[in-house]
């Protein structure tokens, strides 16, 4: 079976790697950087992989906070059952990620150390942290 989370647009590619935008993908297509079925168009859109642009373009750029998924559950889940404490925990992680928001940082979500590759999320400014923290609201946790 095909894992989709591997498949990337060249615009969230762009933005991972670094890029103003998927210009820099499209060059590399024309100069054929990337082997036969490492990339396509589908409609309008490039799509390519992970492991691809891993080949031709090494890692992706560091972001300024990188936090796990699994990280994020499990404090989440331990706020069923400690609900002051992981609240506290919760709500000063969102703080916490506020004022990196306000420094101009990037913060990427990532599913897990184990899989650093496989990016969910990646937070640029507090409209993007909303988003994220609506997530964690809908989660049922009443954090005040």
């Amino acid at each position: 079976m095909i894992d989709l989370s591997q498949v990337i647009t060249f615009s969230e590619a762009a933005d991972k790697w670094g890029f103003a935008n998927g210009n820099t993908l499209r060059k590399a297509v024309e100069r054929n950087k990337f082997l036969p079925g490492e990339v396509r168009k589908s409609g309008d859109v490039w799509l390519t992989t992970y492991e691809a642009m891993s080949r031709v373009f090494g890692q992706p750029r560091i972001t300024d906070i990188t936090l796990s998924y699994n990280d994020i559950s499990e404090l989440v889940v331990q706020s069923v059952y400690h609900q002051n404490e992981s609240q506290q925990k919760i709500q000063m992680l969102l703080q916490s990620l506020h004022t990196a928001l306000l420094e101009h940082k990037t913060i990427s979500i990532i599913e897990s150390y184990a899989h650093p590759e496989r990016i969910m999320v990646v937070m640029k400014t507090p409209a993007d942290l909303a988003s994220f923290e609506r997530y964690i609201r809908s989660l049922s946790i009443n954090i005040d």
